[in-house]
């Protein structure tokens, strides 16, 4: 009898095992169903993701050229003159409804940030960044900029020719000419401290470089798309004066309230000195699809409509 019951206890027990085993199968085979699910959901959503974006950057860009049609005066900061919304390269936000799903639109002037195309990039860094300690990292990035660029192994003092790259792990650098893509500024040691991503992820304090075949984006930065500290390095302003700037392109933004209303008198003024406040004909599109109830992508997309014809020049389009 006690023999039969250690019997019984023994097989009870296995039976109790399996349970538990068959149990914690149920429940993995549960959660691994459930991670594949949200991850398809996930994909789903990226990819669809990818086409909203692309049919709200082709609409904002049938309305941009749509208000550009209407009115001549291309000059922004300006108060409303119309009922229904203006599209103006301004970095105003516009939202869209695709597929029951927000969709955020802001548009701006390609032509701003720093330009570092041709053999001499280091041209237009020589007014940034007034305090002392930015100044010598930026004497030695321009150094790096110029080597990288130029089409000899020449060593300019701090700078960087094939053996440094090497010595740092990167053999392939410099390109000893003219650089073709604005990311690759990220590539020389020392830029990315000085010029962080903006908010949208993009290099906005670098101008992009036009492809080949196409115009250059020349002239004043525009003052709309510029970040409120590139303008404070290039005009000399204070802290007050720096955090007033920011202020208005919010209230600009948010409620269209020029800039001559919330600036103090004279500031504008000197801001203009540096900066355009007319667009250039040339426009980046961010489009931005993720919101918190669905994963979503970002696009830009930089074009220059031609003026009076029908071509439009595409200078970038990326997915990120």
């Amino acid at each position: 009898m006690p023999e039969n019951k250690r019997e019984s206890g023994i097989a009870l027990i296995t039976v109790l095992a399996l349970m538990a085993t068959l149990g914690v199968l149920a429940a993995s085979a549960v959660a691994i169903s459930s991670y594949a699910a949200a991850e398809t959901d996930t994909f789903t959503s990226l990819q669809r993701s990818i086409l909203e974006a692309e049919s709200v950057a082709n609409r904002t860009l049938f309305l941009l050229l749509s208000d550009r049609a209407k009115y001549a005066d291309r000059r922004l900061g300006e108060p409303e003159v119309s009922a229904g919304p203006r599209f103006l390269a301004d970095g105003t936000k516009h939202e869209f409804i695709v597929n029951d799903r927000p969709v955020t639109v802001r548009i701006f002037d390609a032509t701003s940030g720093v330009d570092i195309s041709g053999r001499n990039p280091s041209r237009q860094l020589s007014s940034l960044f007034p305090s002392k300690e930015r100044n010598e990292a930026l004497e030695v990035l321009n150094a790096r900029l110029d080597d990288y660029a130029d089409n000899d192994e020449l060593v300019r003092d701090r700078g960087m020719e094939a053996p440094h790259y090497r010595a740092a792990g990167i053999p392939e650098l410099p390109r000893n000419r003219p650089m073709q893509f604005r990311e690759e500024l990220f590539w020389i040691p020392g830029a990315a401290g000085l010029f962080p991503a903006d908010p949208a992820g993009r290099s906005g304090a670098v101008r992009l470089i036009a492809p080949e075949g196409l115009r250059p984006l020349s002239g004043r930065a525009s003052l709309y798309a510029s970040a409120p500290e590139e303008i404070a390095a290039r005009c000399l302003l204070t802290e007050t004066e720096t955090e007033q700037l920011k202020q208005a392109f919010e209230a600009w933004r948010e409620g269209r309230k020029p800039l001559r209303e919330t600036l103090p008198p004279g500031l504008l003024g000197k801001l203009e000195v540096n900066y355009s406040v007319r667009e250039s004909g040339a426009y980046s599109i961010v489009v931005d699809t993720a919101s918190p109830e669905y994963p979503g992508c970002r696009l830009a997309v930089t074009v220059r409509p031609s003026v009076g014809g029908r071509a439009i020049e595409y200078y970038e389009f990326i997915h990120y």
